[in-house]
């Protein structure tokens, strides 16, 4: 016999139901702005009738229409795309970052040929005042103002090289200060897993939840933490059945459960930067995301690698070594040319040296011509600075064979720029349209890559907001859909109490 009051109980059971769906209604339509906010649902499920089996009667049909019953209120979410998008997000911050950092390196080389803010008087054309005012004074080699002018125009070109590399210094310790920064928001979000980790464990131990159904809000916020994360590259999640999750970011396990490793950050004396996990020592830049895109073009060299922590991208140290190149060549023609002393046999056993490495010599500035100079330390020699007629061997003499040829050297002949594996043949200018076409490809290249990087992320980002986002018109039809049910149950619990009024007062009259 089928329990007198079941029907009542088993209405009511629909009333709670519809009633709690209308209540994540609500929810969901009050949180449709909130930041990571996952949509929300009652996955109601009828009750299963031989779990009331009775002792004396083996039958279900007794118990069957028990009702309903809300198992638990889960998010609407795939894991699927929540990695796709995870994944594509992380090549977009690589290229993001490589893009901005080689804009500003093209910004600050865009001068060897266009001059500061574009005037034109760039490294391009101080060569050309050199050998311009060379050629004017080797009309007529006697007049000493016309050797104050190229002296000036050596002095510019030597400013103009130092100006560049001080530049490009500057650049890269900002962004290894920016990396810093960075590593240390990396590390903030690690403890934040963790910590969250530790919190939804804790929630679901004491509030009954199941593995299916967790505190939504609390994993909400880790969701958005695991959004973060992979901005610093590729990232993988393991749930456990605590709750808590594994992460590992780059192939390193960065959280395990409710602990969390960090990464530290480490400028070396050789100028490179260094990014290893602290558990282990190993490398934490290895796949993608702006760690790898910031070490790769702060520790960039090209192929001209001169140690493990240097890396084969074309970043500051190899456009830096590209100003060098250019510096000591420059060096060897001003410093290999003129003349300064002949043998008995006349053939020149030394020459005049009109550039070299500056330096700091008890509070004073020194020039010494005999070592190797650098685009940061170029400057005009002490002598020639003091006086320009120092560049005349014979101050009588009206001979300009080696003014001609150094005019050549620096305009017409075809020297080879020798940049560690890598070797340019050209003249000065032409090595300098070669540089700054190379930073022009990277630019290009980095940029092309963010913008389709980009768009699939933002398809990916499109396709998981489908399936995770609150929809108004969704949630309105959910909102009729319960508000109907909850009518349907209030109609049935009042038909289930006029047949229960026949059975207990009018049964009896009619006997």
């Amino acid at each position: 016999m089928r329990p007198t009051f079941m029907g009542f109980e088993s209405s009511k059971a629909a009333l709670f139901a519809s009633q709690k769906a209308l209540d994540i209604v609500g929810h969901n339509l009050s949180n449709m702005s909130s930041e990571g906010y996952t949509r929300q649902r009652t996955d109601q499920v009828a009750i299963d009738t031989y779990a009331y089996k009775n002792r004396i009667s083996t039958s279900s049909v007794n118990c069957t229409g028990m009702g309903c019953t809300v198992e638990g209120i889960s998010q609407v979410r795939d894991e699927r795309l929540d990695t796709a998008f995870r994944n594509s997000y992380s090549e977009t911050s690589y290229y993001s970052k490589s893009n901005d950092m080689f804009s500003e390196i093209e910004t600050i080389l865009s001068e060897i040929d266009e001059g500061v803010d574009g005037n034109g008087y760039g490294l391009s054309w101080g060569i050309e005042q050199m050998y311009k005012s060379l050629e004017d004074f080797s009309t007529n080699v006697n007049i000493s103002a016309d050797a104050s002018i190229f002296a000036d125009s050596v002095t510019n070109v030597t400013n103009m090289l130092n100006r560049l590399a001080d530049s490009l210094n500057e650049s890269c310790d900002a962004y290894k200060a920016e990396l810093e920064t960075e590593v240390a928001d990396l590390n903030t979000i690690l403890r934040d897993i963790a910590t969250l980790n530790e919190e939804i464990s804790d929630i679901i131990f004491t509030n009954s939840y199941t593995e299916q159904y967790g505190p939504n809000e609390f994993i909400d916020k880790r969701n958005v933490l695991l959004d973060q994360l992979s901005a610093f590259g590729k990232v993988h999640v393991e749930n456990n059945k605590d709750g808590t999750i594994d992460v590992t970011l780059n192939g390193h396990e960065c959280v395990n459960g409710k602990i969390a490793d960090a990464v530290e950050y480490l400028n070396k004396n050789n100028g490179t930067v260094t990014l290893n996990w602290k558990s282990d020592g190993t490398k934490a830049d290895t796949d993608s995301g702006i760690l790898k895109a910031s070490a790769d073009i702060i520790n960039g060299r090209g192929n001209y690698i001169t140690n493990s922590n240097e890396s084969t991208v074309r970043g500051f140290r190899y456009y830096q070594d590209c100003l060098d190149t250019f510096a000591r060549n420059l060096t060897d023609v001003l410093n290999n040319t003129l003349p300064a002393e002949y043998d008995e046999n006349g053939k020149v056993i030394a020459y005049k040296k009109l550039v070299g490495e500056s330096d700091i010599s008890d509070g004073e500035i020194v020039v010494y011509t005999d070592r190797l100079v650098s685009a940061e330390n170029i400057a005009i020699s002490d002598d020639f600075f003091e006086d320009s007629s120092y560049m005349l061997y014979d101050e009588k003499s009206s001979d300009n064979t080696y003014f001609l040829e150094m005019v050549g050297k620096l305009s017409t002949n075809k020297i080879p720029f020798v940049n560690g594996p890598e070797t340019f043949t050209g003249t000065f200018q032409e090595y300098i349209s070669e540089c700054a076409g190379k930073i022009g490809s990277d630019v290009y290249y980095a940029n092309y890559r963010y913008e389709a990087c980009e768009q699939y992320s933002n398809e990916m980002l499109d396709s998981r907001d489908n399936v995770t986002g609150v929809s108004e018109s969704e949630e309105t039809v959910s909102m009729l859909t319960y508000n109907r049910a909850f009518q349907a149950a209030a109609k049935m619990m009042t038909t289930m109490d006029e047949m229960l009024d026949v059975i207990i007062n009018q049964v009896g009259a009619l006997g």
